[in-house]
This record gives C-alpha cells, sequence and structure tokens, in this order.
C-alpha cells in the first residue's frame, strides 16, 4: 500500500476512524462541561467504549469497505485516486548532504518561524513587477503560526493563573486553620483527629524520654558508699579498712 492512502485504501480509515474519533471527542467534551479537566484512566474507558459502541457500526464497517472501492470492487476507481508517481532509487552515496530548501508553510516553532521569514525576505527582493500571490500566502503562513503561539501562550497564562489562585486558596486555609487554633475556634473532626494525633505522639515521645532520664538518674545515685573508706560495694560495718585499723 502506497504512503499515505490509508485513508483511501483501508476500510476502517475510509468508514470508522473518523466517527470513532468524533463520538471520543463529544465523551470527552461532555466531561469538560461538567468540570472535569483531567481524563484518568477510569475516564477513558468508560468513555471509549461508548464512544466504540456509537461508531463501530454496521453500517459505517459496510460502508468503509463501499468507501474503500473493495466491495463492490473497483482497482481502477481506487488507482486512479492516487497519485503514484515512478522514481529510480538514490544511490546511497548520493544522497544529499544539505537539509532541503524551506517551503512556505506555517511554522511550528522557532526555528521554522526563522525559515519563513527569510522566504518572505527572499520573494521581497526578488519581487519586480511580478504577481505579489506568492509573498501574500508566505506573509499569511507567517501570520497563522504566530496566531497559533499567541493561542498557546494565553492557554499557558490561563493556566498559571488557575494553579496560582489554588496555590493561594490553600495557603489561606492553612492560615485560617492555624489562626483559628489561636484564637479558639472551632475545627472539623478530621482537623481536630489530626491535631489529637499530634498530640498523642508527643506526650509519648516526652513520656518515655521522662522514664530513660529517670532511670538513668536512679542508677546512678542507688550506688551507696562506705561511711568509713568512702568506696562503693560494702558499708561501715563490713569495712576491711576498718578491721585493720581496730587490728593495729
Amino acid at each position: 500500500m502506497p504512503a499515505h492512502s490509508s485513508h483511501l485504501l483501508h476500510p476502517l480509515d475510509v468508514g470508522c476512524f473518523g466517527p470513532l474519533k468524533k463520538a471520543y471527542g463529544r465523551q470527552i467534551e461532555d466531561k469538560m462541561r461538567r468540570g472535569n479537566t483531567h481524563i484518568t484512566k477510569e475516564d477513558f474507558f468508560p468513555a471509549f467504549r461508548d464512544a466504540f459502541t456509537q461508531a463501530l457500526t454496521i453500517k459505517n464497517i459496510q460502508g468503509g469497505f463501499r468507501g474503500a472501492e473493495l466491495v463492490p470492487l473497483s482497482a481502477e476507481s481506487v488507482l486512479s485516486k492516487l497519485d503514484v508517481k515512478l522514481h529510480t532509487p538514490t544511490p546511497p552515496g548520493s544522497l544529499p548532504t544539505t537539509p532541503p530548501a524551506w517551503t512556505s508553510q506555517t511554522p511550528n516553532n522557532p526555528t521554522e518561524a526563522s525559515s519563513q521569514s527569510e522566504l518572505i525576505k527572499r520573494r521581497i527582493s526578488r519581487h519586480q513587477n511580478s504577481s505579489p500571490t506568492s509573498i501574500i500566502e508566505a506573509v499569511e503562513h507567517l501570520s497563522k503560526g504566530a496566531r497559533g503561539f499567541m493561542h498557546q501562550i494565553a492557554l499557558l497564562r490561563s493556566e498559571v493563573q488557575i494553579l496560582r489562585e489554588e496555590n493561594n486558596l490553600l495557603s489561606r486555609r492553612r492560615r485560617a486553620k492555624k489562626t483559628r487554633l489561636r484564637q479558639g475556634g472551632s475545627l472539623t473532626l478530621a482537623e481536630a483527629e489530626d491535631i489529637q494525633s499530634q498530640r498523642e505522639a508527643t506526650t509519648q515521645i516526652e513520656e518515655e524520654t521522662r522514664r530513660s532520664s529517670g532511670r538513668r538518674v536512679r542508677t546512678e545515685t542507688g550506688q551507696r558508699r562506705c561511711g568509713a573508706c568512702g568506696n562503693t560495694g560494702h558499708n561501715a560495718r563490713t569495712c576491711q579498712f576498718t578491721e585493720e585499723m581496730s587490728e593495729e
């Protein structure tokens, strides 16, 4: 099958994929009108299933085969739609090393916009009493690309503004929660449970710290010393130093 010809030769492309795309688009537009701006897997599969059921019908499938001239078969009609050009393959060693010349089209990035601008300048410099149609078309392409960039920038700015407003709202809610706590205000059940859990965890840590510290103090202060010699491990009644002194 020749390249870029599936829309003419493939039955599904001819009769089914177009309606499927439109049906799925309607499903997504309906979700967006309801305020859903993010499509998850759970949203995609039901929407695609409904679109698939609407698009891949017996009527559309049969129409695809008729549109592709397969049923009834009409090879001449199919070949008449194709722009087949025979050419000799270029040997590998003679492939051009320079990029192809830029043709007038709508630019999609800064590099293509510069190429389109240079093309317009060259055509203006060569223009001498000839029709300005090609120059006008080139300018239209450049203008169309610029408008597309402006629309994208406007959408990005809108998204950034929405994100900033959401972040500011979250910050205000957090500050309001802290203010209510300081002023003795009321909290929701979830907020109160979170605060209580944090307090219990803090109390438990402090209690364990006090217990370990108390055991360490009692261990250090519980060692008694002998009143006669000052050493640990015995008292004055069993002190060997006292016995030696009495014997002398």
